[in-house]
This record gives C-alpha cells, sequence and structure tokens, in this order.
C-alpha cells in the first residue's frame, strides 16, 4: 500500500512561478491550478497511489506563532493571481474526491508529519510532495520526499541515503541542524555566525543539541561564545524547526483512500477554465465524441484501384487530405465525398500518385482541405505539382478564431470544436529513442489512424466555416491567409543568398572585437580572468570586488541584467565594456557563427521559415534563423545585412518599405482630422506632431522636440502611459503626462478613439483589425490592476498594428501575382513586417520598382495615402 502526501501550499506556490500568463476567455488566472493537475495527473498516472492527501495551512496563528512573535516574519502576502486561483483549487479537488486536510493552530507539515507518522504504523509507505527542505526530517524507512527541486518538472527522491550523502547525517540530526544555523525564510534565528559547515561539523562530533552543550568547553575563542550566547535561540529554533507527528487530527485514514480523478465533476469545471489540451489526453469517454469503430475506407494496393481513385478524383469538386511525412516517405488518406481511401508510402511511389496528380485535369481547380496545407504544397512542389487550389485549412482556421490560444494542431482543435477524442502523432508513433516509424507499425493500425483524421479534418471545416461566418471573418480568411501560404511557399523555397567569405570575416571580426574586450574587462576588473558570461561571477567582481552599488539581488546572488548595468553605467567604465561584450557575443552567437549553420552549402542559401499562426495581432514571423529580428540600432548590428546578397552577379535587392504604415493606419482608424491633414500634405508626422505638441512653427522644432514627438507617436499606438514615457525620454513622469495632454488636445479623435477601443474590448471581450481579424483580450476583465493595464496595451496596439500586418500580406499576395502575371524572373524573398524584397534580374529592375510600389501602395484604400520607400542595392545593407 502507497500513499501520498502533499504540502498543498508549498506546491500551488510552486505552479505559479513555474507557469506564466494563463488565463481563460474570462479573465481568470488559472496557470497555478494548471500546474496543479498536471501534478496529480503525474500522481494517478505514474505513482498510482492507494492514498492521496492534500494538506493546506490556514490563515489564523499556529502555536509557533504563538511561541514566537517574529516566526515567518517578514514574508509577503500571497501574490493577488495566485490568492484568486485558491479557492478554485479547493472546489476542483473537492470534485476530484481529494482529501483536503486542514488544522487550525497548525501548519501542513506537522499534518503531513502525522498522516505519514499514522500510515507508518498501518504499514504503508508514504511519498511526501514539496519544495520545503524542512519535511526531510520525516524521511524513514516507510516516509520519502519527493522534492521539487526544478519548478514542477522535476521530482526528485530523498530518502535515508540521499540525506547521509548531502549532510553527512540522519533525517532526525537535521531538525538540530536547524537549530544551529536557523532558516531565513522563516525568520528561525539559530545561532548567529553558525553557518551549516559549522553546525554539521558540530552535530557529526556530538550528535545533538544537548550534546554539544554537555561539551561547551571543547569549544574555543569566538565559536564557543557565540554557541554560549545563542543557546536559548537554538532552543527555541530547535521547537519552531520541530515538524509534529502528533497533531490532534480526528479524521480517519481511509477518507484519504485514492480514486480516478477525473469524473462528470471534476471535468465540467476543468472545461470551464478551458484545460483543452489536458482534457484531450484523458479518457474522458463520457463527456466527449470518440471514433470508437473504424471508418470504411478503401485501401489502394493496385493499379486498378489506383485508377478508380483518379476517376473519383477527375469528378470531384473537393479532396480532403491528411497525410504523414517520415524523411522520404509520405502516407496519404483522401476524402472524396462520402468516401475514404489509404495510400501507404510504396503504393505512392509504385502506383505513381504523384505523377497521376499531376496529370489530372482539374487539379488547378479541385479543392484541397487538409491541416496544414503551407507542408503539403511544399511536397507537391517537390513532385512536380506546382499549381494547386489551397482551399481550406483547418490550421489556419482555428489560429483566426483563437490567435491567443497557440494551440491548433488537430487534436486540439478535434476536441475544442467536435468534442471528440484523437490520437495525435506523439502517441502514435511515440517520441524520442521510443519512436516507431510508420512502416514498422502495424498496418491496419495506421490506416485507422490516418482515416480517423481524415474524417476529422472533414467534420472540422463544416464546424470552423460556421465559426468563421459568425465572427464575419470568412472574407479575411479566403481572401489574405489562405492566398498567402502560397507566397509564403514560395519565399521558403527560394531563399536568401549569403556571402559566405562576408560572413566569416564579419563572424572573425565579432571574435577578434570579443578578444579584445575580454582584455579589457579583466584590466578594468583589476584580475586575471572571469566568466563573462557567467551572472554570478560577475555578480561578485561588480559588487564585491568593485563595489559597485547594488541595485538588485535575485534568490542565487546579485542581478546582472540589462536594467541594472544600464543603472551602473556612470559608475565605472567596466560597465560600458560588458555591455558591448553581451551584445557583440549575442551577435556573433546568433548572426555570425549562428548563422553559418544555416547556410546550405551547395547554394549557399538560408532557407528560412515562415510563421503564420504565431502572433496574435496576425504579423507573420520567421524562424531557423529568425530574419525578422536583425538588429540595427548598432553599427555592427546593422553590418550583419551585408552577407545577405543577390542570388547571382546579374542580380539586385529591390527593397520596399512602408513609411510609417501604423500611425496611417491610427489616422485612418481615428480619423482625427489634424492627423489625416498631416500625412495628406506628406508631412514629416514627427515634426508635425511636435509642432501641434509644442505649440510652435514646422521650421522652429528642433531635433530633440522632433525626437520627443516621435516616442510619443509610437508609445501611444503601445499604450504607453505617462511613466513608461518618461522613462523613454528621461524626464518626469509629470512633464511625460504634460505631453501626452498636449498630444490629445490637439489630435482629440485620437484620444475618442483610443477610450472607444478599450471600451470594446472591455464589453465584448475582443479587438478588431480594418479587415474583421479578432484578438480575444480576456485580461481586461480581470479583477488584478496589472493584467487590466496589460490588456489596454494589447487592446490598443492590436487594431493597429493587426492592420498593418493585413495590409503588408495584402501587398505580398499583389506583388507576387503581378510579377507572375507579368512573366517576370524577379522573385519576392522576404518580408520583414512592413518591408519586402525582391532578388531581381538588373534588366528588369526599373520594372520592379514600379511595379511594386504601385501594388503596395494600392494594396489598401485607407483615409490617407501609403507610402513607400524603394531602394536598391547589392546587399540587404545596401538597399537601407
Amino acid at each position: 500500500m502507497k500513499s501520498i502526501l502533499i504540502d498543498g501550499n508549498s506546491l500551488f506556490y510552486r505552479t505559479f512561478y513555474a507557469i506564466r500568463e494563463m488565463s481563460n476567455s474570462k479573465g481568470v488566472p488559472t496557470n497555478a491550478i494548471y500546474g496543479f493537475v498536471n501534478i496529480l495527473v503525474k500522481i494517478q498516472d505514474e505513482y498510482k497511489p492507494d492514498y492521496l492527501g492534500i494538506a493546506f495551512d490556514l490563515k489564523g496563528p499556529t502555536f509557533r506563532h504563538l511561541a514566537y512573535d517574529d516566526y515567518k516574519g517578514g514574508r509577503l502576502n500571497m501574490p493577488e493571481l495566485l490568492a484568486e486561483q485558491f479557492s478554485i483549487l479547493k472546489e476542483l479537488l473537492r470534485k476530484m474526491n481529494i482529501a483536503i486536510v486542514e488544522l487550525e493552530g497548525y501548519e501542513a507539515d506537522d499534518i503531513i508529519g502525522t498522516l505519514a507518522t499514522i500510515g507508518a504504523e498501518k504499514g504503508i509507505k508514504t511519498e511526501i510532495i514539496t519544495g520545503d527542505r524542512d519535511a526531510f526530517q520525516l524521511v524513514g524507512p516507510q516516509i520519502k520526499v519527493l522534492y521539487t527541486k526544478k519548478g514542477i518538472s522535476q521530482l526528485e527522491e530523498v530518502d535515508e541515503a540521499w540525506v547521509q550523502n548531502q549532510y553527512g547525517l540522519t533525517p532526525p540530526d537535521l531538525i538540530d541542524l536547524k537549530a544551529l544555523m536557523g532558516d531565513k525564510s522563516d525568520n528561525i534565528p539559530g545561532i548567529a555566525g553558525i553557518g551549516e559547515k559549522t553546525a554539521i561539523k558540530l552535530i557529526q562530533q556530538y550528535g545533538n543539541l544537548e550534546a554539544i552543550y554537555d561539551h561547551i568547553d571543547d569549544q574555543k575563542g569566538k565559536q564557543k561564545e557565540k554557541i554560549i550566547a545563542g543557546k536559548d535561540d537554538a532552543f527555541m529554533s530547535r521547537m519552531l524547526g520541530t515538524i509534529k507527528r502528533d497533531v490532534p487530527w480526528q479524521g480517519d485514514f481511509e477518507e484519504l483512500s485514492f480514486h480516478d480523478i477525473f469524473n462528470p465533476e471534476s471535468i465540467a469545471l476543468l472545461k470551464e477554465l478551458e484545460f483543452n489540451t489536458l482534457l484531450s489526453k484523458i479518457d474522458a469517454t463520457d463527456t466527449v465524441e470518440t471514433i470508437e469503430k473504424c471508418l470504411d475506407f478503401r485501401w489502394i494496393k493496385t493499379a486498378a484501384e489506383m485508377d478508380e481513385l483518379f476517376n473519383k478524383m477527375a469528378n470531384a469538386a473537393e479532396v480532403i487530405i491528411y497525410y504523414h511525412q517520415e524523411d522520404t516517405q509520405i502516407y496519404f488518406a483522401l476524402g472524396i465525398e462520402t468516401s475514404y481511401y489509404y495510400l501507404n508510402s510504396a503504393a505512392v511511389v509504385n502506383l505513381k500518385f504523384f505523377d497521376k496528380l499531376k496529370n489530372l485535369p482539374n487539379m488547378k481547380t479541385i479543392a484541397l482541405v487538409s491541416q496544414d496545407l503551407k507542408n503539403l504544397i511544399h511536397i507537391f512542389h517537390k513532385n512536380g505539382i506546382c499549381e494547386v487550389n489551397e482551399a481550406f485549412d483547418t490550421y489556419i482556421a482555428t489560429y483566426l478564431l483563437s490567435p491567443g490560444d497557440q494551440r491548433y494542431d488537430l487534436k486540439s482543435a478535434a476536441y475544442q470544436y467536435l468534442n471528440r477524442m484523437i490520437l495525435d502523432d506523439e502517441e502514435m508513433f511515440g517520441k524520442g529513442k521510443k519512436m516507431i516509424k510508420a512502416e514498422d507499425l502495424d498496418e491496419q493500425l495506421l490506416a485507422d489512424y490516418m482515416i480517423k483524421n481524415c474524417e476529422t479534418i472533414k467534420d472540422l471545416k463544416a464546424v470552423l466555416e460556421r465559426e468563421l461566418e459568425t465572427t464575419e471573418m470568412m472574407t479575411l480568411f479566403k481572401t489574405i491567409e489562405m492566398p498567402l501560404l502560397e507566397v509564403m511557399v514560395s519565399m521558403e523555397e527560394l531563399g536568401f543568398k549569403i556571402d559566405l567569405s562576408q560572413l566569416e570575416v564579419l563572424s572573425g571580426e565579432f571574435e577578434s572585437k570579443l578578444t579584445s574586450l575580454t582584455s579589457d574587462i579583466y584590466e578594468l576588473a583589476e584580475t586575471e580572468s572571469f566568466n563573462i558570461n557567467s551572472p554570478k561571477q560577475l555578480g561578485e567582481v561588480l559588487f564585491e570586488q568593485l563595489k559597485l552599488p547594488i541595485v538588485k539581488k535575485t534568490k542565487t546572488g546579485y542581478s546582472t541584467n540589462i536594467e541594472v548595468l544600464e543603472q551602473l553605467i556612470h559608475f565605472h567604465p567596466i560597465i560600458e565594456k560588458i555591455i558591448e561584450y553581451r551584445m557583440l557575443s549575442k551577435l556573433d552567437s546568433t548572426y555570425g557563427r549562428g548563422l553559418m549553420a544555416f547556410v546550405e552549402p551547395k547554394t549557399q542559401k538560408i532557407y528560412s521559415t515562415f510563421n503564420q499562426t504565431v502572433a496574435a495581432t496576425g504579423r507573420l514571423s520567421s524562424s531557423n534563423p529568425n530574419l525578422q529580428n536583425i538588429p540595427v540600432k548598432t553599427e555592427m548590428g546593422r553590418a550583419i545585412r551585408r552577407v545577405f546578397v543577390p542570388s547571382t552577379s546579374d542580380r539586385i535587392l529591390v527593397d520596399a518599405d512602408y513609411s510609417q504604415i501604423e500611425l496611417r493606419v491610427l489616422a485612418h482608424l481615428s480619423g482625427d482630422e489634424n492627423l489625416i491633414d498631416a500625412f495628406r500634405k506628406e508631412q514629416d508626422i514627427h515634426t508635425r506632431t511636435a509642432s501641434e505638441i509644442f505649440g510652435i512653427s514646422l521650421d522652429a522644432v528642433t531635433r530633440t522636440q522632433r525626437g520627443q514627438a516621435k516616442a510619443i507617436n509610437f508609445g501611444l499606438i503601445y499604450g504607453k502611459q505617462a511613466f513608461s514615457l518618461g522613462k523613454d525620454l528621461g524626464i518626469s513622469r509629470n512633464e511625460a503626462q504634460d505631453y501626452i495632454n498636449r498630444y490629445f488636445s490637439r489630435y482629440p479623435k485620437v484620444q475618442a478613439y483610443m477610450d472607444n477601443v478599450k471600451q470594446q474590448a472591455k464589453e465584448e471581450g475582443y479587438v478588431t483589425t480594418i479587415w474583421g481579424r479578432r484578438r480575444y483580450i480576456p485580461e481586461m476583465n480581470s479583477r488584478n490592476a496589472m493584467l487590466v493595464q496589460a490588456g489596454e496595451r494589447m487592446a490598443l496596439n492590436t487594431p493597429i498594428q493587426g492592420s498593418a500586418a493585413d495590409i503588408i500580406k495584402l501587398a505580398m499576395i499583389k506583388v507576387y501575382e503581378r510579377l507572375n502575371a507579368e512573366n517576370l524572373k524577379a522573385q519576392l524573398i522576404l518580408q520583414v513586417h512592413d518591408e519586402l524584397i525582391i532578388d531581381t534580374p538588373k534588366n528588369e529592375c526599373a520594372q520592379v520598382e514600379v511595379l511594386i510600389k504601385e501594388e503596395m501602395e494600392g494594396a489598401a484604400q485607407l483615409s490617407v495615402p501609403l507610402t513607400v520607400d524603394v531602394n536598391t542595392g547589392l546587399s540587404w545593407y545596401d538597399v537601407k
């Protein structure tokens, strides 16, 4: 028999800090509850206890507080976002039929100590889950501790041997160890000046506290004085640190009997908390639909069967496709009308599936429906099928309907929209070393899996189409998101040429400069060497050796983050060198040596992946490598762009960049006449703003005033308040607020628009872009003021940044289509937020410059003109 006892407060705090920024659509914070439930799932699945109890502290004073007023003095109150989740967690535990044990006057440790003792007397082995080392004293033949050493992902088993190896003591000895050395976290004094090493040595030599004082004359000098002076504190500390094993608990141990934590009541609350991923992994057959029986399908094994399939496809308007790819092997499940077909990898190759698909008369018009069509288009392209009709991608549709969710996989979507349980690839094939290849699976099992997923895509499409219509995002889906797939596929396949020799020179320059900076830092630190990349060693050098003022401490020592370093920059010349060292080190690891790892040797190109479903605002992102985050504020950062060059020597890069697109979107959305007037007159918007808020003529605006106006223009878009703006401008909060007030007095409709947006977000729970893209903002209805402020910033920024993202996507589509329509060899190879780059033959350069300007400026009709700056050059650096 086995029992598990959990220190509820300890684990709840751990899960709160391990998982950040999680809430349901109603704005209820759920991160700590989610982490806690995942631990319970792990307990149920892996530890399989016979008994389970969770002990919590009550608010009132314990016997320790009554004995020592300062016990746990100085502890901060529970964070509000955690406190909001506490009652919900307890409600959930009760619905899970998990025993909650609390006792007035005693702590959770004492309850656990008592329950573990009762269990041991019954011959029940106990494992205690806690992040509190105090519990180590309870360890014995029948009792172990599962210590939450690292967040909540790693539980370290602590038994008697572990304690002996770690401390050289027995578990009961740890009580006297705390008596001697104290515990700052609980404000237990111990003996002043006695640390852990000395305390361990004393206990190893004498055995316990009484014996130490019986042999006090063995001690010498200062140590003897400390021990004598601290005698009362030591014995009191032992009392405070001793976990009671005999609290007057009146319950019956059988109340801790463990049952399946998932039942209709607990599942209903988990659904309310919107733990969809968790729910999709549990067996909740009473509440969700499952596809238990195998679907009828045709297994294509012969040439005649393949011909029958293509006869059916030739007359089909739509084909549902689910595919599984492993290296060169590809498996397909196809849905045509009410029939399903399965092709294994051998059939795809031997029966020439792709050749027949390429020659299908209606291949260009047949509507393809799948999950992650972008990857499928890549597969088709590699097999000679260049033109396809990407009609519906369930992955993108799911993203549009819940853009902040980050869970758009087929399993999560099936559970959310169909209330259906399906397997995912990890459950089907395993992962890591235990992963099974598709070819090694039972073929019937694999076929059933793929056909079920194919039917799920078909059913999902019907539901998602209705949802897109209901939320008025179908036009956005059809005119922007789906046509963009072909453009992104093209950019990913074309890649961007890298001048390897230039990259090697640049990396060499980085490393040479880093070597020089390292030498300078050692000299300024007056030390031979230390690890500059180690926050601990750097902190010791700055704050102990150089005696710089301590700005901020962490659990492990001194903080040396960039905010701290910037505050110290005037105290010592070493700080500037360290900041530069860090910047260069990151540049080299990411874009120097780091970039080389992404260069394809044969083509000398990098092939970045463009992500359509990452940013909640609708912006595209890129990865492996991220080409949208190359730093441009320093010359060394800008120099990285020199290595990006045209694909051949007879080509040139054409770069087109929207001018202040987000401010133009703001002018359109707000309808503010002064802002619109500035853009229509093609005035410098920052100079015009400075003129307005400082009450001076345009030609009288200084460079400093323009810079301040620029900070205000962009700061307000991102929802900055006076405090943040003042910090950016280096002025007081009151001065910054005065600037904001002046701004809104000159642009009153901007303020009215911003107020309306925040009100809409609060009332409707979401905001929209010009094209109807939605972003849900549950934070607006949170009871936590900081979350509400974060929600307001998102509400203000999303319609502007999201509309700008929609415009650049439309521009990408238009430019791509026109390049093809005019049979140009120029190719769109990169998008970076409001910038497009085209790899262009030199003899097409003039035509492409006109084309890209026309299409980008005509991508949307706003109340202000869209302006595009076009430049050309032999590298990305040259065009900027």
